[in-house]
């Protein structure tokens, strides 16, 4: 069985809970387990919010648009974005053993998001950034 869901977000932060809300209600309808869920919202808010933040050289309305689907208990999240390039997953690792004041900002979301899901891809198409979070659910 395939289910989908699709939302148009713009580029503030409320969405990002709107965003938040909908993945519940998706989540909620198809029985994905807590711990699960919670990855997967950890890893979704991450991402949203540094479109939000850091995507845009203006400050003009954006469209985000977000699939849910999930098929075979596996949930993609396809995040589509027409923000600045950025792969997240040429970002290097930060390095955890080195003190917390002698750590580079920055880094630690982009972490936190590699370890929470089962899979990341990124690719960049038609000047938008296009991101896939995966989860076996």
């Amino acid at each position: 069985m395939t289910d989908q869901l699709e939302l148009s977000l713009l580029n503030r932060q409320s969405e990002v809970a709107r965003a938040q809300e909908s993945l519940e209600q998706f989540a909620a309808r198809h029985h994905i387990p807590g711990r699960a869920l919670h990855e997967v919202q950890l890893a979704f808010e991450e991402h949203l919010t540094n479109i939000v933040r850091y995507a845009y050289a203006d400050a003009r309305e954006h469209h985000i648009h977000v699939r849910l689907t999930l098929r075979s208990r596996e949930l993609r999240i396809e995040v589509a974005d027409d923000g600045r390039p950025f792969n997240p997953l040429q970002h290097p690792a930060p390095d955890l053993s080195l003190p917390l004041d002698q750590r580079p900002i920055g880094g630690l979301g982009i972490h936190m998001m590699r370890k929470s899901l089962d899979a990341l891809e990124y690719r960049r198409e038609n000047e938008r950034n296009m991101l896939v979070m995966i989860k076996r659910v």
